[in-house]
């Protein structure tokens, strides 16, 4: 919630909004710090890191993203 807004439908101060995010960009996102191919980033900018100890975490990320 630091980058993004605690309202996943939000922008945050640094990221946009993530509601709707698909797996496969999640996936991308917080695991490597890449796009998946083909994605049009809502940003230009490389600002998030990767947390790829968040691999198990990903399906439930997606789960409330999508809700």
């Amino acid at each position: 919630i630091a980058c993004h807004n605690t309202d996943p439908s939000k922008d945050g101060p640094t990221g946009p909004a993530i509601s709707g995010s698909s797996l496969e960009l999640l996936e991308h996102r917080v695991l490597t710090n890449k796009y998946p191919p083909g994605y049009k980033p809502k940003r230009e900018t490389q600002m998030m890191p990767s947390f790829s100890y968040l691999k198990k975490d990903i399906p439930a990320l997606h789960l409330f993203l999508t809700q």
